[in-house]
């Protein structure tokens, strides 16, 4: 071979040789250029439409950064939740209605009780993202079981949690009571999941109950929870994408405000309550706006994706005493608790790579499509059967449509109401909603200085001797644990404490035409749509399939035996009839 031959071989060789380098270095560069995006999901409790600034109309709220950050990308002006926490974060997490786990109704889960999401093969929301590689942390709000290790938040997926079990707490001292309860406990947790040593590595975990009474009590819970997220950002490995759920308790009572936050409410709203409210409205802007600004200083803005959403409406009066207070709906009727707009339309919008900025759409969203939608976008497809869709298509086009037409927003056996959304048309089955919630006119109208709506009694400051029973607290959650988790079957018996209200409310609205919901096509027509037949064969299809499980689940039942359950809604949902007459007659 000559030397000429030789060194064609040899340019031929260096040239394949640089062509395998400068491939492999752009891949390599296009790989760290498009890598998994970051996932930060804040969740606010009990904020109506009317309660944050973008939406509110009288100028009574203000969140400043709230409305500047949600036009950095697209609010969602159609998103529906449920009408309470426990079934909304229970459709959150397992993107399926709440009654395919008995979260259904109007029942949160209460301290003392042993329910929780059930422990299925279904894969929830965080194990999903830990099937895509992600870290995850929940700080803020549970509410979704307590009572056995396996409904605990690091036994369905969260790597590390920081927050309350619970429904709502004391915002200094963390203590918390059910309404007509006497028994108290500090409700403030913290703890890994077996494989997740690495959080010792990004903030300091406590190792005993006492330690963390001493480092939380007396300290304002949005801080604590605003601190413990912007940590594990600022200090995360970033090589491995995170997902943050943030719940926080704002603005749900207890309406403790900071003196800070009650000086940016507006001078003009007197009232007392919608003052305490608005200042917790104030410090959750304030939050946010600390968690979205620790993301640009970690350099991880630009690829995470922010989602904000609410939970239920707003409380405007509570049934018996007062607990939620001080929210808005305006202009929708209705408050937390309720089917009416007001109790599940709520506030959402979402910020992110590919996402269109100061865009808004009035497409059908659900919340229970936050798990389909992210699971397509870090390449994971769910394993299960879920209600939600993937509504990737929406969110990244302006002018997207929904991939959805319906959403059932209830089908409860106990407290026998139903209702489902079908295009623009609502149908509300059982229950007049109006015994549960009065005077409902009055959500309409924004609180002055001489409404007097609520018992506030108890509802201002907090009570320093509550700081020194945290030991005698410690030992009863103790013995609650041990307690429930002894009873792995359970015979609830005669349901006697369940008091069915006034059934005999059937209610169909057309939304586009009568968003207010104040115009029911059938009380005023004397007939049903045929939409409505559509929806009510929809509601009867899903109860065949699901009623006896979602009765069994809704009181924490998952072995043994129950009896005498009221079967009266499922004989309801099953009938055959058609005819407004027959309406009529399984309402008596």
């Amino acid at each position: 071979m000559s030397k000429k031959q030789r060194y064609y071989i040899l340019l031929v060789i260096c040239i394949i040789i640089v062509a395998i380098v400068t491939l492999s270095i752009t891949l390599t560069v296009t790989l760290k250029e498009d890598p998994k995006p970051n996932v930060v999901l804040i969740v606010a409790d009990d904020m109506g439409m009317n309660d944050i600034g973008y939406y509110n109309q009288h100028d009574d709220i203000r969140t400043p950064f709230l409305d500047r950050f949600s036009q950095e990308g697209m609010r969602l002006s159609r998103y529906y939740s449920h009408s309470i926490c426990t079934p909304a974060r229970a459709a959150l997490f397992t993107g399926r209605y709440p009654y395919r786990y008995g979260m259904q109704g109007s029942r949160p889960i209460q301290y003392g009780t042993i329910a929780g999401l059930p422990d299925t093969e279904d894969q929830i929301l965080p194990q999903v993202m830990k099937e895509a590689g992600y870290n995850t942390f929940l700080v803020g709000k549970w509410h979704l079981g307590y009572s056995k290790t396996k409904y605990l938040p690091t036994s369905r997926g969260f790597d590390y949690f920081y927050g309350m079990y619970g429904g709502f707490a004391d915002y200094f001292s963390h203590m918390s009571a059910e309404p007509e309860s006497d028994v108290e406990i500090f409700d403030f947790h913290e703890h890994l999941s077996d494989d997740a040593d690495y959080v010792k590595d990004i903030v300091n975990v406590t190792d005993t109950p006492r330690e963390l009474i001493e480092e939380t009590m007396g300290k304002y819970s949005e801080i604590l929870f605003t601190k413990r997220a912007t940590d594990i950002i600022e200090k995360i490995d970033d090589s491995k994408p995170f997902f943050l759920t943030l719940a926080y308790m704002n603005p749900h009572s207890p309406l403790q405000a900071l003196d800070e936050d009650l000086a940016r409410v507006p001078d003009k709203v007197k009232n007392d309550i919608r003052r305490k409210f608005s200042a917790l409205m104030s410090s959750l802007d304030y939050g946010v706006e600390g968690v979205v600004n620790a993301l640009k200083m970690k350099g991880v803005y630009d690829n995470t994706i922010i989602i904000f959403t609410g939970d239920n409406g707003g409380t405007v009066q509570g049934p018996k005493r007062s607990f939620g207070l001080g929210g808005t709906n305006y202009p929708y009727r209705g408050s937390k608790w309720t089917l009416w707009e007001g109790g599940v339309r709520v506030p959402a919008f979402v910020v992110g790579p590919g996402i269109p900025k100061n865009t808004s759409s009035d497409e059908l969203f659900h919340i229970t499509d936050w798990l389909p939608t992210l699971a397509k976008m870090v390449g994971i497809t769910p394993k299960n059967e879920l209600d939600g869709v993937d509504q990737r298509s929406m969110l990244h086009e302006a002018e997207g449509g929904s991939n959805r037409d319906e959403i059932v927003l209830e089908l409860d056996p106990m407290y026998k109401q139903a209702a489902i959304i079908k295009r623009n048309y609502k149908l509300i089955l059982g229950e007049d909603q109006e015994v549960r919630v009065k005077p409902y006119n009055e959500i309409y109208l924004p609180l002055t200085g001489d409404q007097v709506w609520y018992d506030s009694q108890n509802e201002t400051g907090h009570d320093e001797d509550r700081y020194s029973r945290y030991t005698q607290t410690c030992i009863k959650l103790q013995k609650a644990y041990e307690d429930a988790a002894k009873k792995e079957s359970y015979d609830i018996g005669s349901i006697e404490n369940v008091q069915p209200f006034n059934h005999n409310k059937i209610e169909l609205y057309n939304l586009d035409s009568d968003p207010g919901e104040r115009y029911d096509l059938f009380t005023e027509q004397g007939r049903l749509e045929p939409v409505a037949m559509e929806m009510y064969d929809i509601l009867k299809e899903k109860a065949r399939s699901d009623m006896v499980k979602l009765e069994l689940y809704a009181y924490g039942i998952e072995k043994g035996t129950y009896k005498d359950i009221d079967n009266s809604f499922k004989s309801i949902i099953l009938s055959d009839g058609k005819e407004v007459k027959k309406f009529y007659q399984w309402l008596d």
